[in-house]
């Protein structure tokens, strides 16, 4: 008869031929209870990324860069000095940071500005001119910002440079100005470069821990926006199979049973729930699995759920979904009898069944 799948009975016979047979991929069945959901749900846990500290404060901001347009201007306390005259005591300079992060002002030479406050600059700029102008005192600010800005990318509505245009500018003000990501949080991931490091968290993160996870963006850094995918398979008698994406982190089974709507209540056994996973060794040996010579890494362990116990809906909310498991729900026997049924009788109608077993066979013969 056609089935999308084995029934309970032939899933359980079908583990005990493994053991029997000494076959090298043993898969083990493991019931579905308190104390299994609660030690899954701890070794599943997501260990959250640590935040280097590279990124505890905003980098760049603040500071000249190369390519920056500075806007300089030198007071002289004289009427007739270097940068003064009668009508005004002062100059302005416009100057650009060049390649080798270097300026040069007039008396006052070629130096290295990439890099420093705007302050220190300032600084270097009386320092130099002290023997050639009288009692000089210089401005620094930023006209153009060539350097001060943050790239966004992957997958946000407007990627691109962004200026920096506040010392505690984050991630989520960067993400609002690209027009913010084009999946839900719980689906996007989002990596952060400044330099060589490196952090990486997800969207949701980001928005659940700001304290943590929104970190300062500064001049320089890079953010890549990408689709993180994640996703788990429903086969059998259950009304929404195929794909699922992960809607929230964590899943739980309950989670995941309202995503595929649950038992189609016309085939499906709810004795025989199943979830297929490979676990770590070690988590196999807290849960008691007995392992071979062969299991060195993971091992292929099917969970079983009884829906027919009402402590079983309790155990859902807490037994973690993680990517790549598959669910599978058996049909129940009485389902594999009415599609025999229909086929003997030529209909695809379940009020057939019955009738054809009252008053379809031939009196006196046998079936």
């Amino acid at each position: 008869m056609p089935s999308d799948g084995p029934n309970a009975n032939q899933v359980v016979s079908r583990m005990a031929e493994n053991v029997k047979a000494k076959q090298v991929m043993q898969v083990a069945m493991v019931g579905i209870d308190a104390r299994v959901a609660d030690e899954c749900q701890a070794f599943h846990a997501e260990v959250p990324p640590s935040v280097p500290r590279q990124f505890n404060g905003s980098g760049g901001f603040g500071r000249a860069g190369i390519g920056d347009v500075l806007h300089i201007t030198i007071w002289e306390a004289s009427d007739n000095g270097v940068f003064s005259g009668k009508e005004r005591k002062g100059s302005d300079l416009t100057v650009r940071v060049d390649v080798d992060g270097t300026i040069a002002v007039p008396y006052a030479g070629r130096f290295s500005v990439a890099g420093r406050k705007l302050s220190d600059i300032e600084t270097t700029i009386v320092e130099r001119l002290k023997d050639q102008a009288v009692r000089p005192q210089a401005t620094v600010v930023i006209a153009d910002t060539g350097s001060s800005s943050a790239s966004v990318q992957g997958e946000v509505k407007k990627p691109g440079p962004y200026p920096i245009v506040k010392p505690n500018q984050r991630v989520l003000d960067l993400l609002a100005m690209a027009g913010g990501s084009n999946y839900p949080p719980y689906d996007t991931n989002v990596r952060v470069t400044r330099g060589a490091s490196t952090v990486s968290m997800s969207l949701q993160d980001v928005i659940n821990r700001p304290n943590t996870y929104n970190v300062p963006i500064g001049a320089g850094d890079t953010l890549l926006v990408t689709r993180s995918g994640q996703k788990f398979l429903a086969f059998g008698a259950v009304l929404q199979p195929g794909e699922q994406l992960f809607r929230k982190m964590p899943l739980t089974l309950s989670d995941a049973w309202g995503q595929i709507q649950g038992i189609d209540s016309n085939r499906g056994d709810a004795k025989g729930v199943y979830l297929f996973r490979r676990e770590p060794v070690a988590l196999a040996r807290q849960l008691g699995v007995r392992l071979l010579p062969e299991d060195h890494d993971t091992v292929p362990i099917v969970y079983q759920l009884d829906l027919k116990d009402p402590r079983s809906f309790f155990v859902m909310t807490t037994f973690p979904v993680v990517p790549n498991d598959i669910v599978f729900v058996s049909t129940a026997p009485l389902a594999d009898l009415r599609t025999f049924m229909q086929i003997v009788s030529g209909t695809s109608a379940a009020v057939a069944i019955p009738r054809t077993l009252g008053t379809n066979f031939p009196a006196g013969g046998s079936f």
